[in-house]
This record gives structure tokens, sequence and C-alpha cells, in this order.
């Protein structure tokens, strides 16, 4: 068994920040034509419409959503 009364405590706060040449550039804003990851739950059927159509037509599914986003803002404002 384990004595307890050996164990190390542990240790306090969160410790010294990082250099900021350690750091990540979180902060940065990405280029306006990168892409960037979107996530959104919905059903898995229309996942697989979804897909389906964008592989019938040729479309990368990023592709298709921008398009069909285009198109509602231009009838829906």
């Amino acid at each position: 068994m384990v004595d307890v009364n050996k164990l190390r405590k542990p240790a306090r706060g969160k410790g010294a920040p990082p250099a900021p040449e350690d750091t990540v550039l979180n902060l940065a804003k990405p280029a306006s034509n990168d892409k960037v990851p979107l996530q959104v739950k919905i059903s898995p059927e229309v996942r697989r419409h979804f897909r389906a159509y964008a592989a019938d037509h040729d479309l990368e599914l990023s592709t298709l959503f921008v398009t069909m986003w285009d198109y509602y803002r231009a009838n829906h404002g």
C-alpha cells in the first residue's frame, strides 16, 4: 500500500509564462484566401445527401457550401 504522507504535494500556480519566441501565433488572422474549418451539426441524412450532391457534380464540399451561402445571402438579405 502507498504511504500518502511520503507523496509530494502538487505545485501551486501555473508556473512562468512561455517566452515570446516560444508562443504560437494563434491571434493572427488568416489570409482571406486561406480555408479555415467550420463545424456544424447536421443529421446523417443531410450529410449523406450533401456529400453525394457534391460528388455527383464534381465539387469540393467547401465550394458547394460557399455557393449555397452566396445564393442564400443574395435571396434572403
